[in-house]
């Protein structure tokens, strides 16, 4: 099950930038999936109970949108790169580690500019509200953020009024000449 998240996370990566696995290079990394899940033992019993630790993310549809999509599956290889990190301390590194550890890397480049985000709002998140001094940063900036917020709502209801052709005015030719 492992190496079909796995593999289904590169060929996803792979299709949003145009890109094509061959088929040995599909097949190489099946190869090394299946390695790696036989290194864990992940088809044993304990690890299909619980909740599954990535697909349940990317099937939701929270991250539907392209732009979020890319967040979450850059931090996503961010994890499996972590992983095999790991795993490559040892001086004996199995080469499907090596071989997948590669790969990740090229998808890594690829979505830095989404991990980026995702530090972004992982930075955020970690924000001490409690924090007297932050609070007053945070009250000084807060028309400015506010006036952000009525941009984008202006954005979208602009976006929404295009979509929807009802609210839409009817051009109403003039016969009178």
């Amino acid at each position: 099950m492992a190496w079909k998240i796995c593999l289904f996370i590169l060929l996803a990566v792979s299709c949003w930038h145009g890109r094509v696995l061959t088929s040995s290079t599909f097949e190489t990394i099946q190869k090394s999936i299946r390695q790696l899940e036989a290194d864990f033992k992940a088809n044993m019993s304990d690890v299909a109970k619980g909740e599954a630790v990535f697909t349940n993310m990317l099937i939701s549809n929270l991250w539907s949108q392209t732009s979020d999509r890319r967040i979450l599956i850059a931090q996503i290889i961010s994890k499996y790169l972590e992983m095999l990190n790991n795993l490559t301390n040892s001086t004996n590194t199995p080469k499907h580690v090596v071989d997948l550890k590669e790969a990740l890397e090229v998808y890594k480049i690829d979505y830095s500019d989404s991990l980026k985000r995702a530090s972004d709002l992982i930075q955020l998140a970690k924000l001490p509200m409690s924090d007297y001094k932050i609070q007053r940063k945070a009250a000084s900036e807060m028309y400015s953020v506010l006036q952000q917020v009525k941009i984008e709502e202006n954005k979208r209801k602009r976006r929404r009024r295009r979509q929807n052709p009802r609210n839409q005015k009817r051009h109403i030719p003039s016969f009178i000449g």
